[in-house]
């Protein structure tokens, strides 16, 4: 093969390579999982009491996801979603108030953090931001905490 062929199947391998990451990060955080029971429909998250954050970090199983997620929250439940570059294996993902357990709060030296089971039984836990403590609705908020 000549060099401008390895050039060419290098740079072609990148985009798999990064899709292949992209799929083991949404197997081992367990977005793979809640994808099966909670992936979004069109118009979820879309109510008229809507309200989003963007770019936002959280941990979902074991993985740490720095400021590539966005929520989108409303009266139904709490819309998650990454970040387009990391996309692969990740859809969004709608989840019912309801199906939030086991709600703890970590509080932390400059920052507010939620710590959640996500389904019942639990598919996952989660630490979200303080945002998503204050968009949820009181009966779901003061369940647990």
């Amino acid at each position: 093969m000549s060099e401008v062929g390895y050039r060419v199947a290098l740079l072609a391998s990148i985009p798999l390579l990064w899709c292949g990451v992209c799929l083991v990060l949404s197997w081992a955080s367990g977005w793979w999982m809640l994808s099966h029971r909670y992936l979004a429909k069109p118009g979820d998250g879309s109510g008229d009491d809507r309200d989003s954050a963007r770019m936002r970090s959280a941990r979902i199983g074991a993985i740490q996801y720095h400021s590539s997620l966005n929520f989108i929250a409303d009266s139904r439940g709490l819309r998650i979603s990454v970040f387009f570059p990391f996309r692969p294996g990740h859809p969004p993902l709608f989840v019912p108030w309801s199906e939030f357990d086991k709600i703890r709060l970590d509080n932390r030296l400059f920052s507010q953090r939620i710590k959640m089971a996500i389904g019942r039984p639990a598919v996952t836990r989660v630490v979200f931001p303080g945002w998503v403590k204050f968009r949820m609705p009181i009966e779901y908020r003061s369940r647990d905490l």
